[in-house]
């Protein structure tokens, strides 16, 4: 399979760290929603099945402009684009040659994306604890939904001094998907025209919207 669940992966990106130090795993995220309004990072996806059985690996880059806006990239093994303005999201796949545009409503639904892009209050939607892992050194923190019907059981942030380092999710099939950070630069002028996308000539536009 080419992709996992990216349209819910994409959401987990938008809460990178600020280099600061002495906070709580629950300050960094609570950081996020006070003072992070771009973000741009390079990022090593894996995915895992119930057992623990690495499945697949791929690598990409992101950008996010708050509210709503972000280019999720796929780079390897294969190539696959979505980019949001904040009304439309474009998912673009060069091997099949075909685009599918859809409003981000229709796309994210009520999934983290939607939810971590915009403004609304974790809590609302989200029972956040403190976690406790024997096998790592960093701090961590658990969403666990409080609607049973999302597509994902849980989300967990593990975050260093530096900020979020590592993060999983474990989709609604046992299996999990970690995402690894690099290179991350945050509030950092981000070019309009990188939240815009145009198809390719020949490429098939399909429209979900």
């Amino acid at each position: 399979m080419k992709t996992t669940s990216k349209i819910v992966i994409v959401f987990f990106l938008v809460l990178a760290a600020t280099v600061v130090s002495a906070k709580t795993a629950r300050q960094h995220l609570e950081a996020f929603y006070n003072g992070i309004e771009t973000m741009q990072a390079g990022f090593v996806q894996t995915r895992f099945d119930e057992k623990g059985k690495p499945l697949q690996t791929s690598e990409g880059i992101f950008a996010l402009q708050r509210p709503g806006k972000f280019r999720f990239e796929y780079t390897k093994p294969y190539r696959q684009l979505y980019v949001a303005d904040g009304d439309r999201i474009w998912n673009y796949d060069p091997d099949l040659e075909q685009v599918i545009v859809k409003a981000t409503d229709t796309a994210l639904g009520d999934t983290p994306a939607l939810l971590l892009s915009g403004r609304r209050p974790l809590e609302r939607d989200f029972l956040i604890k403190a976690l406790k892992r024997k096998d790592s050194d960093l701090e961590w923190l658990e969403l666990i939904p409080k609607k049973g019907e999302r597509s994902f059981k849980s989300v967990r942030l593990g975050f260093s001094a530096k900020g979020l380092r590592l993060m999983e999710v474990v989709d609604a099939l046992g299996q999990t998907t970690r995402l690894q950070f690099r290179n991350v630069k945050v509030n950092t002028k981000i070019p309009p025209e990188l939240f815009r996308f145009t198809a390719p000539r020949g490429v098939d536009v399909i429209d979900s919207q």
